[in-house]
């Protein structure tokens, strides 16, 4: 059991760790439907991240309590959302005012099923992927 303590401590702290342009800005909690976030804002861009475990891991059904949990907090409207279940990145559409624009690029949504763990750090996992 000891040699998995620094690797989970390690993964804990980085659950909460705050992506590029977000760094420095203190997280607020919030839950929606069974699902815990912590949120920042920036402007009109929010950071979502999922900080409870679920599967599966959905990205749909957890960016939509995602996108609730962002306009409970802020009023402003999630226009778009990216990213992965753990961690989301939107434009906010506040005071009427249009969000930015959605960053371009092709975007895969994946998602894992089948996982299973062996003894220590190794197991497999079954992924399927489609673009958009």
């Amino acid at each position: 059991m000891k040699p998995l303590f620094p690797f989970a401590f390690a993964l804990l702290l980085g659950c909460n760790a705050a992506g590029p342009g977000f760094r420095g800005i203190e997280p607020v909690g919030a839950e929606v439907e069974g699902s815990r976030f912590l949120i920042r804002v920036r402007d009109d861009m929010a950071e979502v991240t999922r900080i409870n475990p679920e599967f599966p891991a959905r990205f749909g059904p957890i960016a939509a309590r995602a996108q609730k949990a962002v306009y409970l907090e802020t009023g402003c409207i999630p226009a778009w959302v990216s990213g992965d279940p753990a961690m989301m990145v939107m434009g906010l559409s506040c005071d009427g005012r249009a969000a930015p624009k959605q960053p371009g690029g092709s975007v895969l949504s994946c998602e894992i099923y089948d996982a299973f763990v062996t003894e220590g750090l190794g197991g497999t996992a079954a992924v399927e992927c489609r673009e958009g």
